[in-house]
Formats: C-alpha cells, structure tokens, sequence
C-alpha cells in the first residue's frame, strides 16, 4: 500500500483553506471537499476486483494518476470536470504503487513484479525499468527535488535511485525482515527519508549518504501503516499504525511528542497544506479529520469507503507564502483548545492545563508524562510523552 505526492508544492503559513480538496482510496476514488467533508466526485478505473491501492495529484491538481492492489494497470485521469481516464500505462505488468515527481511528467511506481518503473507521460512510455529489488515492491516515491526515487519492498529493503547518474544503491534496511508499508521524503528537508514496516518501528534515512539518521523502535505496537512530514514544520513527523495510534514526532530531538488512539486501525494519512490539519483514513472505511492544536478527538468524520481507505492525498497549493509569514503561522501555533467535543466517537482525555499557552514561535509547549501507559490506551485518548509538543 503506498501513497503518492512526492515533491509536491505545499501551502506555506495559511490557515484551512475551504477550497482544498483532497482524493481518498479505496472500493473506488473519491473526491471531497474538505471544508463539508462532502464527496465532489466518486468514479473507478480500475477492476473492481480489487481495491485502489495508490494514487497522487499532478502539480497543477487537474489529473490523478492511480493503479489498483491487483496492478491491472495505471490510469492518469482527468479531474477538470467530471472525472475521465485519459492514459492508460502498464497494463497488466502488476504495478500496485504511483508516485509523481514534481513536473508531473514522470510517473515511478511499483508493485507485485519486484520492479520499479518511471514512465514519461510526455512520450506515453516506459523510460527506465529498475530491478534491485528481489520481492514485491510496497512503496515508491521522488523526493522533493527528484534527485532520488525511494523504493520499499515486502522483505523490507529499501533501494534508492539516483536519477541523475542511474545508479542505485545497494538494498539497505534495518536488520528486520518485516515490509516496508510506507516511504515518504520530508517536504523541507529533501535527502530526509522516512519509513513505517510492520515490525511497528519508524526509521529515518539520509538519502544522500545511505546512513540511518534514527531509528523508533517498536514505536506502534502493531504495523506501523503510514507517515508524513508537516509540510510546514521541518521538525514535525506523524505516524499512523494497526494499534490505532497517530504518534507526532520531533525528528530534530528524536522523541515522541504525543499520541493519540482513534477508535480503529489507521491506514492512511495525509497533512492538508495549511499543516494544522491532519486526514486519517481506517481499516473501516472512515475518513477523520484532525486539528493538531486539539488532537484529543477528530474535528469531523464520515463514511468513506466500503473497505479499508488504502490512500489520502490533499491537493497541491499554488500558492507560496514567505518563511516570515510561515514563522508565524506555519508551525500551527495558534492557541491550543482545552475544550473537549461533548459528543464524540472517541474516548478522550482533557488537555494538561499546561498546553493552555498563547501562540509561540515555535508552539513548544512542556506536556505532562502521565499517561505514559500504552497498553492502557483508550479510543481517543491523549498519550502524552516527556518531551515537548512542536504544532
């Protein structure tokens, strides 16, 4: 299961903007409006047999690139109105995982045949055809400045390609057998590469020179299923995994910040641009929405898919703001809410009194460490962790 975006260009120093729409996978392709959490467009153009296990955006948000857990084929198709398949590539060549770079003129993906390919959508061709890996490949992605294309697979190595020389380095990981389920390059720190495997551990990789940066061991007690950079906040990652947590991360610090358990297994996660909000899909179909100044509970929720949600991908921004304008906002360090949702599907926990502060330029904030506990974790409750909390 993978997830496209790679390299896109994300909204600096705004707040939720109520035209941002995001596309989520599953039974089929849906497209919402992330203000309403209403579904704009739904279609499917893939066999039915099988979920939509990948899809990204081109850069200017008009097409969609997606490919199926069965790998019956990759479709770019076009979103300027009502959704119509438009290519059609590897067909029957078993690719389940799409990535675009940041033209949106190469597609990489991967899947069931041990490859990993970049096709040129210019040409409608295959432009290069990579096999360093020797099992199913999990997860493809460019990062930010398609230099190098990460690739993950089921025995859990990691290869990663130079585009530039065309050569690529020899399988790395980190000593586990288990699958990569989820590749991911930060947005701000280009060479930062992030993985989640099964084993539940979360790692981070210098692409540049191949070194481990940190490892989370055994961060979700179950597989660990997604991750994503704040597109904002080169400090922040989130995590999601199997064990129905969402884990924030400090990688600078390397720590735990914060977790929080929703009420089912995650298996998908998205930021929207503006870096406050976070899109997390689940094992049954649900699509949450959370604000990361009030993670105790979702700030919206709806019925999204008859299977699991495979894959979240929000639109691109167009957009650039200056980093004096992201100081300020970008780091989501507007004033932290204590009040909690009287209505919720979550079992939630209050807010320490000390997250009550005024915005900050950094939005660090000292958290409590009871709660600690994780196998006492409740839906919905906060597990806060000895550190401090980067918005």
């Amino acid at each position: 299961m993978s997830r496209g975006g790679g390299g896109r260009e994300r909204l600096r120093g705004t707040t939720m903007q109520d035209d941002i729409r995001f596309a989520s996978a599953g039974d089929d392709i849906k497209i919402w409006d992330s203000s309403s959490m209403t579904v704009v467009e739904q279609f499917n153009p893939h066999s039915t047999t099988h979920p939509v296990s990948s899809l990204c955006w081109s850069s200017n948000n008009l097409f969609l690139v997606s490919a199926s857990g069965s790998g019956d084929k990759i479709v770019v198709s076009s979103c300027k109105s009502k959704p119509v398949p438009l290519l059609e590539l590897a067909e029957g060549k078993k690719q389940t995982c799409v990535n675009l770079n940041s033209s949106s003129q190469y597609v990489v993906s991967g899947g069931l045949d041990n490859t990993v390919n970049i096709w040129d959508l210019k040409s409608k061709r295959l432009h290069r055809s990579l096999k360093d890996h020797k099992d199913e490949i999990t997860s493809v992605t460019f990062n930010g400045n398609d230099s190098y294309i990460a690739s993950g697979s089921m025995s859990g190595e990691i290869v990663l390609h130079n585009v530039t020389t065309n050569l690529s380095s020899a399988p790395f990981g980190h000593g586990s057998s288990q699958p990569i389920r989820h590749l991911k390059y930060s947005y701000i720190k280009k060479f930062l590469l992030g993985a989640a495997s099964d084993s539940g551990s979360v790692m981070l990789w210098d692409a540049h020179s191949q070194n481990p940066v940190h490892m989370f061991d055994s961060a979700h007690k179950a597989p660990a299923s997604g991750i994503s950079f704040s597109p904002v906040n080169d400090l922040l990652l989130v995590t999601i995994g199997l064990d129905k947590r969402i884990i924030c991360y400090d990688v600078s610090s390397k720590i735990l910040l914060q977790t929080v358990v929703a009420d089912s297994p995650l298996t998908a996660v998205d930021f929207m641009p503006d870096g406050a909000t976070l899109a997390v899909g689940t094992s049954r179909g649900k699509i949450y929405l959370y604000d990361l100044r009030m993670l105790s509970s979702p700030i919206k929720s709806v019925n999204a898919h008859k299977t699991s949600v495979q894959c979240i991908q929000f639109q691109h921004s167009n957009t650039h703001k200056s980093s004096k304008s992201s100081n300020k906002s970008s780091l989501v360090s507007a004033n932290v809410a204590k009040k909690v949702p009287t209505k919720s599907t979550h079992t939630v926990k209050d807010l320490p009194a000390s997250l009550a502060a005024p915005a900050l330029t950094q939005a660090a904030m000292t958290v409590d460490s009871r709660g600690l506990e994780m196998n006492n974790a409740k839906p919905g409750m906060k597990v806060f962790h000895k550190a401090q909390v980067l918005m």
